[in-house]
């Protein structure tokens, strides 16, 4: 099975936390699909990563296609759904792939910090251009703040519930 990272899995360590078993294929474009930063349907209390294809056209979310185990379909994490995607490898091929969503985006919101800082070290670790770094960082600068974007990380590794996150 693939699976498409574009947020916080793009850094290696925060994937390994997750899911050890993942096997790099090929760095990847999701067409006309928009990396964002948005809470979950009327929470106010922080953002997540989402990929939205909403006001999407022409934007290409860059991201990382992994094999991973069939049994990661049965993930269930609270506030997010898995969703199918079509993605555009680097080596030419394309891949069916799966990846986590928002059930329910709502406003623009920034993540935590301890959350965030995964993204542009993921995106810096794995070379992605900087261009599309920079277009991540607009996207990060124009969604509202999080009004507790210093709180600390979980103690242990976060579980499948919202309040452990």
């Amino acid at each position: 099975m693939h699976y498409f990272a574009y947020c916080t899995w793009l850094r290696d360590g925060e994937l390994r936390k997750y899911v050890p078993e993942a096997k790099y294929v090929t760095k990847a474009k999701a067409h006309n699909r928009r990396v964002e930063f948005r809470a979950s349907d009327d929470r106010t209390d922080r953002g997540w990563c989402h990929l939205a294809d909403v006001d999407a056209w022409g934007f290409d979310t860059q991201g990382i296609v992994y094999e991973v185990d069939d049994a990661r379909l049965k993930d269930d994490f609270d506030d997010f759904d898995i969703v199918a995607v079509t993605v555009h490898g680097d080596d030419g091929k394309t891949y069916d792939c799966f990846t986590y969503n928002l059930t329910r985006p709502g406003i623009p919101m920034r993540p935590p910090h301890y959350y965030w800082r995964h993204i542009p070290e993921g995106l810096e670790e794995q070379n992605f251009p900087e261009d599309y770094k920079a277009k991540v960082m607009e996207i990060f600068d124009s969604a509202a703040e999080c009004p507790d974007f210093d709180r600390p990380a979980p103690g242990v590794t976060p579980g499948r519930d919202a309040s452990t996150r």
